[in-house]
């Protein structure tokens, strides 16, 4: 996959085709660097666009850890 920073704005989700033709995203943090991927592809661009909607809403969800980890 190519991206231009030039091409987009920081953060961002960015949905692209791989190489099987199928839909995929990536989501880009405020320095551009990329911080999280679709762990599964997506046959049509609007089923991958809900993902990125759901992953989008899930922003103030609980956010758990082991209580026996520093």
């Amino acid at each position: 996959m190519v991206v231009r920073p030039s091409d987009l704005t920081y953060p961002c989700y960015y949905m692209y085709k791989d190489n099987r033709g199928e839909w995929r995203w990536v989501y880009y943090a405020k320095n551009g660097e990329e911080i999280a991927v679709s762990s599964e592809s997506y046959t049509s661009k609007q089923n991958c666009r809900y993902s990125v909607d759901i992953m989008r809403a899930s922003s103030n969800s609980t956010v758990f850890a082991p209580k026996n980890s520093s």
